[in-house]
């Protein structure tokens, strides 16, 4: 039979497709990942990574047994998490996934809504980008998600939280900040901050989409891994940024965030899987209507 710790090891190499990287991440050496794949092929008959001097693939055989490793581990991760809870006495828990943006403002008042409504199921919150957890919820690692996506894959539902409005993000001291932009071709010609299109490139695109169609040319990009990196590097005089609701911080001095009242494209959703524990979810359904309906609300300048 085969071991868990092979199929961890074959996952993780599967992710990085780089017998290097996977041993580095795994911190195992590359003799003993190389071992496991071997030990794998054999049991299975057939090779499962094509490996070149430049890169790793799988086989189709590969993709097949990943796949299924992928459910197998997530399953018995949530085994463990369902027998915690019953030996605790507790009611089943429930895994969350959520946009970083989404982690200042809206996530904190969603889960207080699910403890008060539900205060006996453990939540556990997942901070990842929108791709991520997707995967994730297709593999069974996530419950449900909070990301920003037009659809999701087949066996998942969708409910559609809001369209965020859009800010442009500018350091207190730029002209703009004292008097006000309505448009984003105001913002022509200037350095944008944004996050580099491999986290997102539905996020990235539809950003990029709508400097276009406003005629706007960013001089140059600067990349910025999270939203925490871009604000810092726009407080800094580094750029200026087009950004939605979620990424508003009204409590920084050091920055201004200008409503150019118009909508991102791309929504805010909630994707979970349908056969997750019912009242968790059904909890959580209602609490991120509400509390996404209230963050629109209370935004001023729209």
């Amino acid at each position: 039979m085969m071991s868990i710790r092979d199929l961890q090891y074959l996952v993780v190499l599967a992710d990085e497709l780089s017998f290097s990287r996977a041993a580095d991440r795994l911190n195992i050496s590359q003799p003993t990942l190389s071992q496991t794949v071997q030990r794998l092929e054999k049991r299975v008959g057939g090779r499962l990574i094509e490996r070149t001097t430049r890169r790793s693939r799988l086989t189709r055989a590969g993709e097949t047994l990943v796949e299924g490793a992928r459910q197998v581990l997530a399953d018995l991760v949530r085994l463990e998490e369902m027998t915690r809870d019953a030996a605790a006495g507790r009611t089943a828990g429930i895994r969350v996934g959520s946009v970083n943006p989404a982690m200042r403002r809206l996530m904190p008042r969603i889960l207080r809504a699910v403890r008060e409504d539900v205060p006996d199921v453990r939540v556990s919150l997942h901070p990842s980008s929108s791709h991520t957890q997707l995967r994730h919820l297709v593999d069974g690692q996530l419950d449900a998600g909070i990301l920003r996506s037009h659809d999701a894959p087949a066996g998942l539902a969708v409910e559609p939280l809001m369209h965020e409005p859009l800010f442009a993000a500018v350091p207190r001291e730029h002209p703009l900040a004292a008097t006000g932009v309505s448009v984003i071709a105001d913002l022509d010609g200037e350095d944008f901050v944004m996050a580099p299109r491999e986290r997102n490139p539905a996020f990235y695109d539809e950003l990029i989409r709508l400097l276009s169609e406003a005629g706007c040319s960013p001089r140059r990009i600067i990349e910025a891994d999270d939203m925490w990196a871009q604000l810092a590097l726009v407080a800094a005089g580094a750029g200026v940024s087009v950004l939605p609701l979620l990424f508003v911080d009204r409590d920084r001095d050091d920055l201004a965030f200008l409503p150019l009242h118009q909508e991102f494209a791309l929504p805010l959703v909630l994707v979970y899987a349908p056969d997750s524990p019912s009242a968790a979810v059904t909890a959580l359904l209602h609490a991120a209507r509400t509390e996404a309906a209230r963050l629109l609300v209370e935004e001023p300048g729209r």
